[in-house]
């Protein structure tokens, strides 16, 4: 990672050789970043914003070195995204959300050998319904679906997941982008399971990524 003063120079070399419209992209991406953390382009809102971060990678560097942040590129995956290189700014999960969390990684876990590279792994809400049932969370004093639901919304606001049923019925399609191998970055399935029945066992919130 450069330090700041290299930041600044290719800042000063490189920023102000952008057009207007560039700059202006250059600042919602990154302001976004801050926001959800992670961008993807197999999000289709995405995708535009994925591709102009490839094409100017040392600006963005430059940038986010300064308030220190690193920017991380998986292009296998085509996942990017930042991290505070002090460790501040992190975003600690409730339980609940926690256990959604390690439910959704197991289910990808599961089905990313089904799809293509270009493909999104998609579920029901149904089938998080019964993975969560399955290990006596759901419906059992612990979490209803009514305290399911914001779970879910806190994922897609950071980009983990996305749906287009607000209602989010039992029937509901929910997309998870490959985000949450970044999120979750486990090797297997029994890894995934380890840390539910930690957190089943009543362990402590997980410290997930940044809050930007």
């Amino acid at each position: 990672m450069m330090n700041k003063n290299q930041a600044l120079k290719k800042l000063n070399d490189e920023f102000i050789q952008l057009k207007e419209a560039e700059k202006l992209v250059f600042s919602r991406i990154v302001n976004k970043l801050f926001q959800v953390n992670y961008i993807t382009r197999k999000k289709i809102a995405d995708a535009n914003d994925y591709r102009f971060i490839l094409a100017y990678k040392d600006i963005f560097d430059a940038y986010l070195a300064l308030s220190d942040f690193e920017l991380t590129i998986e292009r296998h995956e085509e996942v990017v995204y930042i991290k505070n290189i002090s460790n501040f700014n992190h975003f600690r999960l409730k339980k609940d959300e926690s256990i959604v969390l390690l439910i959704i990684r197991m289910i990808y876990q599961a089905k990313m050998s089904l799809v293509t590279l270009d493909e999104n792994v998609e579920v029901y809400l149904s089938d998080i319904h019964e993975e969560l049932a399955k290990i006596g969370y759901l419906d059992n004093k612990r979490m209803t679906k009514e305290k399911l639901k914001p779970a879910l919304q806190l994922l897609r606001n950071y980009n983990i997941i996305d749906f287009m049923d607000r209602k989010l019925n039992d029937d509901a399609r929910i997309k998870i982008y490959p985000t949450i191998l970044f999120v979750v970055k486990v090797d297997s399935i029994k890894e995934v399971l380890d840390h539910l029945d930690q957190y089943l066992q009543g362990g402590s919130d997980l410290e997930e990524t940044d809050e930007d």
